[in-house]
């Protein structure tokens, strides 16, 4: 009997041990990832982006699967997962998408000796996402919300928010609703050129009386970038709220368009990498994101957008020097949108904005 039980116990571990070399029943056991799966926007984000996601799998071997969208779409799925076997292991996110995800549980804290090119991102953009001293995302692609004008029909060229009251903008001006990116922004920038904070409402209301003068002004109110560009493009705008990648790029095509960042101060409008919680590719999530946030990919990237850009190592080319604002010295002034506050209030001041404004 005994001998029986020593044969049939030798048996069973050396079944258990041909098992666990072949990963157990499930098939994947030890075997380790080639793959890593990373959000993107859509269109020209994509297509810029492209370049330097094929040079990481052609240096790493390893396949990146690219998901185009938008940051609502990648979270109502993270949600879904709640942690755990995200759908996603790299994403690019706004500000108040990072925050929403942060505070639910979403994203992975970055394991920082695993980016290395991560310390040589700005110190003022990086501690905004800097919680209990733990970063939850990685600073990329900085634009900032100015004025775009048309040069060769404007009168004079805007330096301040409060220039697009001037009367000789009458009937040429063009502002966005706070439901447009650009619109909550050039609402948050104005009430900061005013000396306020979103959070006061008197703050607010004053904000919203300067609306009402501006009124006379405005001749359309666009909710995308292709009618932004279509307004400057005809001539219907001569000044309008805008990001200054945008307006470098219709400058770089032939249009007479001219950028001022405002000396109130434009705003942030920072897309940044966050690695997910439940990441099933983790190790390769870390590895892309190095690569992506390094000093030559973030010179690839500003050379086809004409944004700045977060790492400080990033030597520009002599296309954007000159007119793209960079620098720890400027960065730490520019204006962050309070999404705290603006998630909370985007209904009210929307209504106010169309009641003040007529805007639809």
């Amino acid at each position: 009997m005994k001998r029986k039980i020593s044969a049939l116990f030798i048996l069973s571990l050396i079944s258990m041990l041909l098992l666990s070399a072949c990963g157990g029943s499930g098939g994947q056991g030890n075997k380790k990832s080639d793959t890593v799966v990373i959000g993107v926007y859509g269109g020209d984000w994509e297509k810029h982006i492209k370049p330097s996601i094929e040079g990481f799998e052609k240096d790493t071997g390893l396949k990146v699967k690219v998901v185009s969208g938008t940051d609502s779409e990648w979270l109502t799925k993270l949600k879904a997962s709640n942690g755990q076997n995200a759908p996603y292991d790299l994403l690019i996110l706004q500000p108040d998408s990072i925050q929403r995800a942060q505070s639910a549980g979403l994203l992975q804290p970055i394991d920082q000796k695993k980016v290395p090119n991560i310390k040589d991102l700005y110190h003022s953009v990086q501690k905004r996402f800097t919680v209990d001293g733990k970063q939850y995302a990685a600073g990329f692609s900085m634009g900032q919300l100015g004025i775009a004008y048309r040069k060769d029909l404007v009168p004079q060229e805007p330096k301040r928010w409060t220039d697009l009251w001037n009367s000789s903008y009458q009937g040429h001006v063009a502002v966005s609703s706070p439901t447009y990116s650009a619109g909550l922004q050039f609402f948050a920038g104005l009430i900061n050129a005013q000396g306020g904070l979103e959070s006061n409402k008197k703050d607010v209301d004053k904000a919203f009386n300067s609306l009402a003068d501006l009124k006379k002004n405005v001749t359309a109110y666009p909710d995308n970038p292709g009618s932004i560009q279509t307004l400057l493009e005809r001539g219907d705008a001569w000044v309008v709220p805008f990001w200054d990648g945008r307006a470098y790029s219709l400058e770089d095509a032939g249009l007479d368009v001219g950028f001022a960042y405002p000396e109130e101060g434009a705003v942030a409008a920072l897309a940044s990498w966050a690695v997910m919680k439940g990441s099933p590719n983790e190790d390769n999530a870390y590895k892309l994101l190095n690569h992506l946030i390094s000093p030559d990919v973030q010179r690839d990237f500003s050379d086809r957008t004409f944004y700045g850009m977060t790492n400080k190592k990033v030597k520009y080319s002599d296309k954007l020097k000159g007119k793209v604002k960079v620098g720890e010295a400027y960065y730490s002034n520019l204006k962050w949108v309070d999404y705290e506050i603006a998630t909370t209030k985007i209904s009210d001041w929307t209504n106010r904005w169309n009641q003040v404004l007529g805007g639809k």
